[in-house]
């Protein structure tokens, strides 16, 4: 009977495996392959909606739309998208612009600049340069007293709040991806230029591209009510998104994939009347121990230079990929985002698909992501469901002192490991900023949980704390 059962398990557990392996096999796509790789993504990863475009050979061969907006509409070429980071790459372009002009210079302390700016290092707050910022190396980290700011404040609001931050090394040592690196800047080209960011943005950068459709402005993008989607336990969830002011230049400028597509091109050719070509280039050499250039990764595929940056915001997901030599480059955007994407390889596949279009290869990896999402996402509820039960028939139940003190004990080790040890884990070695109202934002069911589980600890202890102290008052009146 035994033998029966073990045999019947066996063959569920290759069932399975083969299922995945089917799912996960190198797929080979003919003349629509560029259209067959979106929609097996939109499928894989459970996305509403995904806006390309591809450009080969400095043509265009694809510029589309997938799937519905934050309104459940159709998603166009015009539908209005936040970019995430790669608002960085097109800063650093307002920036080296404004060194073109003999306006700042790289290596100058940006103080000089904004003359109010300071961290809690004073030596650090006179010694960061334009160029450490813009190579991420200030040496200033998200993973250090990061100071939360109110999302409506301005750049120079958020700046100031700065002062309280603590270095993690000497500037331009080491590459540290920050947000505010780049914030910084967006105050620069205020400082410098005396308008506000937006305004120097549309009049510099985004009309000479032809983005016509593309604005820093708070009041323009909030006027445009964008709305996204996140993952609640693997199913997809609109959420509004939220805009924090001071992050513009650094990951909230709102665009579509027409502009978007006109900017790949700029990269793949670029207008010298924007910005010259030994300019340009300066962006694009990497800096010593990193391979970031200025807000861009520089790799390399087959031999060439491959130009590349990613961009997150907790209801959007894009990437830029830009080989210059080929003339070839590619530019998507999703509507929806979520921090276990990342673990189940969701934009690193994405990524390789595309990339793998540019350079002439014809084969794309495929795999049902957003189920490893929900099974997992199952797991753990079913898990937690059991702890609250648990929870509730310890409270009800009978003890002795001895093992409410066990109990205590265990609750104890767990709150401290879910309260500091996995938000020290979650910063200091996966780099994930810990930060109550990010963490809401990007993993919204999950950090649920967390809360959840924290609390139902504090019940354990509370509940083990009080039958310990009402044993220990029982035998002081029996003794007494």
């Amino acid at each position: 009977m035994k033998k029966k059962v073990v045999s019947k398990r066996i063959f569920v557990v290759l069932i399975f495996v083969f299922v995945l392996v089917q799912a996960s096999t190198v797929l080979a796509i003919g003349d629509d392959r560029i259209e067959s790789l979106i929609e097996h993504h939109i499928k894989d990863s459970n996305l509403p909606g995904v806006a390309a475009g591809v450009i080969k050979n400095g043509e265009t061969i694809y510029l589309d739309t997938k799937g519905v907006d934050g309104h459940g509409e159709r998603l166009t070429k015009k539908s209005p998208m936040f970019i995430g980071s790669l608002s960085k790459s097109l800063t650093a372009l307002a920036v080296m612009q404004l060194v073109e002009k003999d306006l700042i210079s790289l290596n100058t302390p940006v103080k000089k600049y904004i003359p109010y700016f300071k961290v809690a290092n004073k030596k650090l707050s006179e010694s960061i340069t334009v160029r450490d910022l813009l190579i991420q190396k200030s040496g200033l980290s998200r993973k250090k007293s990061v100071p939360s700011s109110d999302y409506n404040n301005t750049l120079k609001e958020r700046v100031k709040a700065l002062s309280t931050m603590e270095e993690v090394t000497e500037n331009g040592k080491e590459f540290h991806y920050l947000n505010d690196n780049y914030n910084i800047l967006g105050l620069l080209i205020e400082e410098v230029t005396k308008k506000t960011y937006a305004s120097y943005m549309d009049e510099h950068v985004f009309t000479p591209l032809g983005m016509k459709n593309t604005t820093a402005d708070i009041s323009t993008i909030k006027e445009k009510k964008i709305f996204g989607y996140t993952n609640i336990f693997g199913f997809s969830k609109k959420i509004k998104q939220s805009i924090p002011r001071y992050d513009i230049p650094s990951g909230y400028i709102v665009s579509n994939l027409e502009d978007m597509n006109k900017y790949v091109s700029f990269l793949i050719e670029p207008d010298e009347e924007i910005l010259s070509k030994e300019n340009t280039e300066k962006m694009r050499m990497v800096n010593g121990n990193s391979d970031y250039g200025m807000g861009w990764h520089i790799n390399e595929v087959n031999g060439r230079k491959l130009i590349e940056h990613s961009g997150a915001v907790p209801a959007f997901s894009s990437h830029i990929g830009v080989i210059p030599e080929t003339q070839s480059g590619y530019v998507y955007i999703i509507n929806k985002n979520h921090l276990l994407y990342n673990f189940v390889k969701t934009y690193d596949n994405l990524n390789s698909n595309f990339l793998k279009i540019i350079i002439g290869e014809e084969n794309f990896q495929h795999f049902p992501s957003i189920w490893v999402i929900r099974i997992a996402s199952l797991v753990i509820l079913i898990l937690a469901f059991k702890d609250i039960w648990m929870t509730i028939k310890l409270v009800r139940s009978t003890k002795s002192k001895k093992d409410w003190v066990k109990e205590g004990v265990k609750s104890l080790i767990l709150l401290l490991f879910l309260s500091f040890g996995l938000p020290f884990i979650l910063k200091n070695v996966l780099s994930i900023g810990f930060d109550l109202k990010i963490m809401l934002s990007y993993v919204p069911d999950f950090t649920a949980l967390l809360i959840i589980a924290i609390a139902v600890q504090v019940v354990r202890l509370v509940s083990s704390l009080f039958h310990i102290i009402r044993k220990n008052y029982k035998y002081d009146m029996q003794n007494g």
